[in-house]
């Protein structure tokens, strides 16, 4: 895996992460997830999993140039690249709600800070963009699964949890300690008939 000046390096949270995409895939396998969409790519690690299991297609975003072109360099070495598309993008802001039935995997930079140069978007973000995107994968009504990591540090993730809830997403919550915090990955899928 190509790690590129300017894009966050995977560590634990991604780790986390992808234990989780890959569970939920598995648990899934027949349940038609016909779409991955990995936003906050980085180095691609998320979605390129997605692309090697059993979704037939994957789309990774990233408002970083610099990690749309990690992401699809990584794809092309793996020999991915035309399984997936990668495109560069503020969040979900260059898609509508999908069609087909999809998990989205959100491990964009979760700390709370303002920082908008390159080396700003590997790390800056926060509860607000889970909060943003819960909302919005909530409102699609083909949403089968959704993954969304972010640091204890962001603060409260009650609006996260009620949103997922209210959209009959059966959530279930992971962490994991490290130093002064806890890496969260809140998941789930959404309940059969929903969608």
């Amino acid at each position: 895996m190509c790690v590129c000046v300017h894009v966050y390096e995977p560590a634990e949270d991604t780790w986390l992460a992808l234990e989780v995409v890959r569970e939920l895939i598995e648990a899934n396998r027949g349940a038609s997830l016909e779409l991955c969409i990995d936003v906050g790519s980085g180095t691609g690690v998320l979605g390129l999993e997605c692309g090697s299991k059993d979704v037939p297609y994957t789309l990774l975003l990233d408002v970083n140039p610099c990690a749309a072109y990690c992401s699809r360099l990584n794809a092309e070495r793996r020999g991915m690249d035309t399984l997936l598309d990668v495109a560069q993008c503020d969040g979900l802001s260059c898609i509508r709600c999908p069609g087909r039935r999809f998990l989205v995997v959100y491990n964009t930079p979760y700390l709370p800070v303002d920082d908008g140069d390159l080396e700003g978007l590997a790390w800056s973000g926060g509860i607000r963009e889970a909060e943003r995107l819960a909302r919005y994968a909530g409102s699609c009504p083909r949403l089968g699964c959704i993954v969304l990591v972010y640091s204890s540090l962001s603060g409260s993730d009650k609006e996260v949890l009620k949103t997922l809830r209210e959209a009959g997403v059966a959530v279930e919550r992971r962490s994991l300690h490290i130093f002064f915090e806890d890496i969260v990955v809140v998941y789930g899928c959404r309940k059969r008939g929903l969608g």
